[in-house]
């Protein structure tokens, strides 16, 4: 996929790109029983859109992509919006190398967000470990893990998906499954 992600950003195809925050998000930022602002890093930041709300609602960032002109995007968006500069540092980097995406262990054990919009359910099977294990050095005690992945489908066009029962064995012990908070996400909390 990310060949595909990487030819689909030069020709200005995104459709996944939307202006929209997604509800389950701002729930746990705006909503009566948001998280206090904290460490959060969004894998697979795309164009930055998350990021760049988090920040500007006070959450330190890391926004981590593999795909350069996604990256660019995000860098732009930062340096055009919230003021809050110094708040997210931007990485190109693969999610499912947990040393690229924590050079020298800065981060880990610190993140108290991990948010997951459409990333996890691209990655082809043989390297979800590398992502749960991205996900297990980041999170801190208390994390909040949220994830949007489409259903697994025969493969076609676009992302794979995620089986029912996937997250909690690629995750293991420690994570508990909370109430989806809308078709196609799922959320976890680090015990």
């Amino acid at each position: 996929m990310r060949t595909t992600y990487r030819a689909l950003y030069r020709l200005g195809i995104t459709p996944w790109d939307t202006e929209a925050i997604p509800a389950p998000l701002a729930a746990i930022v705006e909503g009566p029983t948001a998280l206090p602002p904290g460490v959060a890093v969004d894998l697979g930041c795309g164009t930055g859109r998350q990021a760049v709300y988090l920040a500007a609602n006070g959450w330190t960032v890391t926004g981590v992509d593999a795909t350069p002109q996604a990256l660019a995007a995000a860098r732009a968006r930062d340096a055009a919006g919230t003021g809050e500069t110094g708040r997210i540092q931007w990485r190109l980097a693969d999610v499912t190398d947990p040393a690229q995406v924590n050079p020298g262990g800065r981060i880990t054990g610190t993140a108290t967000l991990v948010l997951d919009n459409g990333c996890l359910h691209g990655i082809a099977e043989a390297l979800r470990p590398g992502w749960a294990a991205t996900v297990q050095t980041l999170a801190a005690p208390g994390c909040l893990l949220l994830i949007r992945g489409v259903p697994r489908r025969r493969r076609s066009i676009g992302p794979t998906g995620l089986a029912p029962d996937e997250l909690p064995d690629l995750l293991g012990t420690g994570w508990d499954r909370l109430l989806s908070p809308a078709p196609v996400w799922h959320c976890y909390t680090r015990r």
